[in-house]
Formats: structure tokens, sequence, C-alpha cells
């Protein structure tokens, strides 16, 4: 199904396919820097279609992986593997982001200890995690 959203500014709007309508939660040390707090983020099945990509800049944030955001108002608009077709979109630039389940929470073991979520969701360690994008620990 499709998803529409658009950054704060609405000067990049896309639409995501997902395959169904749930979300995660990233708790590494990159997303609460690039966030202020855990990344909640929807898989997008095969990459974001963007209206316009004129406002679009790209962060590439380690070896494997590169951070998108709006350059005129500094939304981020997206997470991608450099390799491969993994693309990650914040649910808060979702149009229809209230109708999403919150399932999984990654890097558990990265997790601050001053929050917690009450849902109850699946629970990945980093080697958890690696271990499911086949990296070695």
């Amino acid at each position: 199904m499709k998803v529409k959203g658009h950054c704060l500014c609405e000067k990049v709007e896309f639409s995501i396919s997902v395959e169904s309508k749930r979300f995660d939660a990233c708790h590494c040390s990159m997303c609460l820097r690039w966030g202020g707090g855990p990344a909640l983020t929807v898989e997008a099945e095969n990459g974001v279609d963007f209206a316009d990509e004129a406002f679009v800049k790209v962060y590439s944030s380690s070896q494997w992986a590169e951070r998108g955001f709006c350059s005129h108002c500094g939304t981020h608009l997206f997470y991608r593997l450099k390799e491969g077709n993994f693309w990650n979109v914040p649910l808060g630039v979702l149009e229809d982001r209230n109708s999403f389940e919150f399932s999984t929470q990654i890097f558990v073991d990265h997790k601050l200890g001053n929050y917690d979520f009450a849902n109850k969701t699946k629970m990945m360690t980093e080697e958890d995690v690696l271990k499911a994008f086949g990296a070695e620990t």
C-alpha cells in the first residue's frame, strides 16, 4: 500500500510503499544524536518516491548508511543502507501515522535508562540486529 509524506516546510513531498502498517524504534547512539531520542521509523519497501528532489540532501553517516534531510527546514526524511534496498522513513513525516502499530525496538542494549515505552514489542540487541542483516559481531 502507498503512504504519502512531507517535510515540515512541505518543499519535499514523497510516497512510499509499505508491506504492513508497522513502525519500529531504534535506540542506537547515531539515531539518538540525529533526532534527540529514539528513531521511530517505517520500512519503505522500494525506497522513497520523491515528487522533486531539489531540497533533498544526503549525509553519509557511516560506512554502510546514509541519512536524508530537507535542506530548507532540516526535517529528517530517511535512513538507507548504501548497499541493497533498505530504507526507513521517520513515522512523524507520514500523513497516515496514527494507523501504524508499534512492532520492534532495536539496539535495546544501547537504550538510555531514563525512559521506557509501555507498548509490548519485539526487542532486539545490537547482536540480534547485526545477525539479522548478515553482519558479523
